[in-house]
Formats: structure tokens, C-alpha cells, sequence
């Protein structure tokens, strides 16, 4: 993956609805080491800049970049 390439990233949090936001793979592999520590992070994505509580992520989504087209496919 190229680190200028932006990625849907959907972070599900306890009790609240998932955050989207649109970051780059390094910044993702950054996220993902710092969610084994827990505590607060800075989070600077595409269009937004977001203080995260990480010990309140449940889940975090990449999604696949495959556009589609019809019913089916």
C-alpha cells in the first residue's frame, strides 16, 4: 500500500456512533501500535484533526476500495 493513498477507516467507540475519517497506511499502522497502549491520542486525518480516547475503540473498519456497479457484482 502506498503512504499517500487515503483509506475509509471507520473507528467504532463505546456508547457512541463510529467516527469516519480517511487516513493514509502509516497513519493507520500508528493508530493500530497505540491502541495496544490505550490513553488518549492525537488523531490527524484527511479533512479533521480528533483528540481519541483509545481505551473506548471497539473496532476499526478499513474498507475495501472496490468500486462496484450493479446488483451482484
Amino acid at each position: 500500500m502506498s503512504d499517500d493513498k487515503q483509506l475509509r477507516v471507520s473507528i467504532g467507540l463505546d456508547s457512541a456512533p463510529p467516527l469516519a475519517v480517511r487516513l493514509t497506511s502509516a497513519q493507520l499502522d500508528t493508530l493500530r501500535e497505540a491502541l495496544k497502549t490505550g490513553g488518549w491520542t492525537n488523531l490527524v486525518a484527511e479533512d479533521a484533526e480528533v483528540q481519541l480516547n483509545l481505551d473506548k475503540v471497539v473496532f476499526v473498519r478499513v474498507d475495501k476500495d472496490e468500486p462496484r456497479v450493479g446488483f451482484g457484482l
